[in-house]
């Protein structure tokens, strides 16, 4: 989940400047308190131009669709009680751990060809022969 937060104008930077330290601190607060309470990976954004809105990412676990829906609603409420800011917008991924393929064969070893393999008479098998 990514959370996007709109914060008071007086707590951020004025004048074209980034946001204060205060503004960070709270940030930092809020992910240490959200890590705290939900047991979650929670990973401030960098802030990195002029009046950019603060940003989390939100990352959990959970046993079903339903379960992880109601955590992360708790999660929005907590934040938007925090006192940290309003959120402005928030996106959710929810999918299930076997969606995340890779390119393993079904032994578990890499599908792709090895082109590291400097030896051209090479039979296949394991063991050198060359002794």
């Amino acid at each position: 989940m990514k959370i996007t937060f709109m914060v008071d104008e007086d707590e951020a930077g004025k004048g074209g400047t980034s946001h204060s330290a205060p503004v960070k601190q709270e940030l930092q607060s809020l992910v240490e308190k959200l890590r705290a309470r939900f047991r979650i990976a929670v990973l401030p954004g960098q802030i990195e131009e002029p009046g950019e809105a603060p940003v989390i990412a939100i990352a959990s676990l959970a046993y079903s669709e339903e379960s992880l829906s109601r955590q992360l609603d708790s999660i929005c409420e907590f934040c938007e009680s925090s006192g940290f800011g309003r959120i402005d917008t928030e996106r959710t991924l929810l999918d299930h751990i076997d969606s995340f393929g890779s390119d393993e064969d079904e032994y578990g070893d890499d599908a792709r060809e090895d082109d590291d393999d400097d030896d051209d008479d090479d039979d296949g098998s394991p063991f050198d022969r060359s002794h």
